[in-house]
């Protein structure tokens, strides 16, 4: 029984890696391995080529959230290639397409795997050897510790969704009917893609921060330093979309705003009213404006 489980979860990674069903775009798919603590992980990797009709602008890389999947913000990353970037993206262990357990995922590993991906998949045109990174929740955090580390030797901006710098310790369904502490994608965004495209393509996984108690750990003592020390270098220049701080169950804006005037006062901020934590996923309206404002704040820079 366990091998047809297996064979089963391999055939299926399988697919997800070549034929990406369901997503609308066409990315380039690969595998990488990743060691760690001795063991060589599977890591789903890819990018998505930059409009060829347009002049080309630059790398953006991506950094994910707790149980999200590279798939799952196609909208936002067919605004940023129509304009000329080239996406890059790839998926920690234990979630999305690769293999592994996220209980091995730390802040730390995040910006190690980066730096493999964005070396793998960068392109390289003259002026254009920086590249940006766009963070969601977790990936937020990771990336707001890259610019912290890397003071714009590499690094030319950072977009912060939603960051984890102050992350809550009840998350998703935990607030609302404790002590159930779930990742559901109604906590996640108001919107409930009636009628339209669900860019949603990989399930929710790990379903809980309580089922990765390393990761989780991590995270909090990651996010306590970075409110606490973290000031960012003005070579860097980052935007911070803030989440409605009185619905989004994953993060606190007021905590996280408060750390950024400490640390990094030479960042954008922007708060969206009525919007819960996968802001660039929010209802059509909003989340056209947040794309917007994100396409914009990179091609100033």
């Amino acid at each position: 029984m366990q091998f047809i489980k297996t064979s089963i979860f391999l055939f299926a990674l399988c697919m997800s890696v070549n034929s990406i069903a369901g997503s609308y775009l066409n990315w380039q798919m690969d595998r990488i391995d990743f060691l760690n603590k001795g063991k060589k992980i599977s890591i789903r990797t890819g990018f998505l080529k930059a409009n060829p009709d347009v002049p080309f602008k630059g790398n953006i890389l991506y950094y994910q959230g707790l149980a999200d999947s590279m798939l799952n913000h196609d909208p936002l990353f067919e605004v940023l290639i129509k304009d000329g970037y080239r996406v890059i993206a790839f998926d920690y262990m234990g979630q999305g397409g690769s293999l592994g357990s996220m209980n091995y995922t730390k802040i730390q590993n995040i910006n190690r795997l980066g730096d493999l991906v964005i070396s793998k998949y960068k392109r390289n045109d003259g002026a254009n050897h920086k590249y940006h990174i766009i963070g969601w929740s977790t990936g937020g955090l990771a990336a707001y510790k890259k610019a912290y580390l890397d003071k714009g030797k590499t690094v030319k901006s950072i977009t912060l969704i939603a960051p984890g710098i102050s992350p809550r310790y009840l998350v998703g369904e935990g607030l609302f009917n404790w002590p159930i502490d779930e990742i559901t994608i109604r906590t996640l965004t108001t919107n409930r893609f009636i009628g339209v495209n669900d860019p949603h393509e990989d399930a929710i996984y790990p379903a809980s921060p309580a089922h990765v108690l390393k990761f989780s750990i991590n995270l909090q003592m990651q996010a306590y330093k970075a409110r606490r020390s973290w000031k960012i270098s003005k070579a860097v220049k980052g935007f911070v979309l803030l989440s409605d701080p009185r619905i989004d169950t994953y993060v606190n804006s007021n905590k996280t705003l408060k750390a950024i005037k400490k640390n990094a006062r030479h960042f954008k901020t922007l708060l969206y009213k009525n919007t819960l934590h996968e802001i660039d996923n929010e209802e059509e309206s909003t989340a056209k404006l947040v794309r917007r404002d994100i396409l914009n704040f990179i091609n100033n820079q």
